[in-house]
């Protein structure tokens, strides 16, 4: 495994990007909700985004800035997903672009756009003109801890990481900021990511390596089985480093940067389910001996977006045969015959039978933080493995506006 190690600076540890967060007026509590992240130049770049069709206005403006494969900055606002909102959204969303465009210095077509928020609701777009005006003035690299924070909404707390790895005996950093609580089953949640290195890389290998990181972290969690309507993941590789470019799946330099990268979005998705809306308990649900990938993705995902285990999991119920349920409805072929599973290390189910097992135990091991699942479809040498959270009364209080 190529060596990394974690470091402070999110967006803001690899060379040559500046960043800036503020409170420019959409949210009333006065708290940040606007961000502002600049790259010193042009820089290759990629974007997964929502597959929900009634997509936010943001994500198309930014679909159209990576088309070329390259990008030189962001904007993100929070409080309003810019989303139902017709052509004034999507006309807001290029303001939005132009604004930044002006603000950092940097070609109109390059610039990323996210919001994340209330639906169906317009912009303040004059307010957010002037907050990117002023952003401009502030973009720097002294205040990474308050980058985040201008990106988050019911989230309890910034996500965001930074890692330092080797290329070439050179230093070469991958940072990111995160946001997301509720709304999260991505299938690329409200969720919004963004990623810097200075590593150099074609735009065909970025947009490969982050479609991977992104089938393997985002794609493996769900808080509530709500895909969000303004999903983006983005990032920007502006070869500030100094090394010659990666331009194959071949190269020998990718693979420490598919690791750092993979562990940057694991680490951002993992923050996400710990801190899912209302949640107490985090699961890890693991599937084992399916046929194929798609398979066991399938299984583990519907284990996880399943209302009874969430619900148990949340009352410390050991209803272990709601897994069966959740398992046998995930539109996989299976035989329960085959089919052994685990609850919170108990054994419940082999071989087409249930099994005796004390219940004193089974039940205390459900009172702990992390709660796994285990599921071997005995039909293959595949697996997957998914995180979600329990469901609890506080995920609807926090949901009723």
């Amino acid at each position: 495994m190529t060596a990394f190690r974690e470091i402070a600076g999110n967006v803001v540890a690899a060379q040559g990007y500046t960043a800036a967060s503020m409170h420019c007026g959409i949210k009333a509590s006065g708290a940040r909700d606007l961000v502002l992240i600049r790259s010193d130049v042009r820089a290759a770049a990629a974007a997964t985004l929502t597959t929900n069709r009634f997509r936010a206005a943001p994500t198309y403006v930014t679909q159209e800035a990576v088309a070329d494969g390259f990008a030189q900055a962001v904007i993100a606002s929070s409080g309003n997903a810019n989303c139902a909102t017709g052509s004034q959204g999507l006309q807001n969303a290029r303001r939005m672009a132009a604004a930044a465009a002006a603000a950092a210095g940097v070609p109109e077509g390059d610039v990323i756009v996210g919001s994340t928020g209330s639906i169906g609701v317009q912009l303040p777009i004059e307010t957010i003109e002037a907050g990117i005006a002023h952003l401009g003035t502030v973009l720097g690299r002294d205040d990474p801890e308050s980058v985040p924070l201008g990106i988050i909404t019911t989230d309890r707390f910034p996500k965001q990481i930074a890692v330092e790895f080797a290329v070439d005996g050179v230093p070469v950093c991958v940072g990111a900021i995160c946001k997301g609580a509720g709304m999260i089953c991505p299938q690329m949640a409200t969720m919004l990511c963004f990623v810097t290195t200075d590593l150099a890389v074609s735009p065909t290998v970025l947009r490969e390596s982050l479609r991977r990181a992104v089938g393997l972290s985002f794609n493996c969690i769900s808080v509530d089985g709500d895909m969000s309507t303004n999903d983006t993941v983005a990032i920007l590789a502006n070869g500030l480093a100094g090394h010659t470019p990666i331009e194959s799946g071949d190269d020998p330099r990718l693979p420490a940067f598919q690791t750092a990268l993979d562990h940057c979005t694991w680490e951002m998705a993992r923050q996400i389910v710990a801190n899912g809306e209302g949640m107490t308990k985090v699961l890890v649900i693991r599937v084992t001996g399916a046929p194929t990938y798609e398979a066991a993705h399938a299984v583990a995902r519907r284990v996880g977006n399943y209302l009874e285990v969430k619900a148990a999991v949340y009352w410390e119920q050991f209803n272990w045969g709601r897994i069966c349920a959740a398992t046998g409805s995930a539109g996989v072929p299976l035989d329960p015959a085959l089919t052994t599973i685990h609850f919170a290390g108990t054994k419940v189910w082999e071989h087409g039978e249930p099994l005796a097992f004390d219940r004193q135990p089974a039940e205390a091991a459900l009172k702990a933080h992390e709660i796994e699942i285990a599921i071997d479809l005995g039909s293959g040498e595949q697996a997957a493995t998914a995180w979600a959270c329990d469901l609890s009364p506080e995920y609807v209080q926090l949901n009723k506006v």
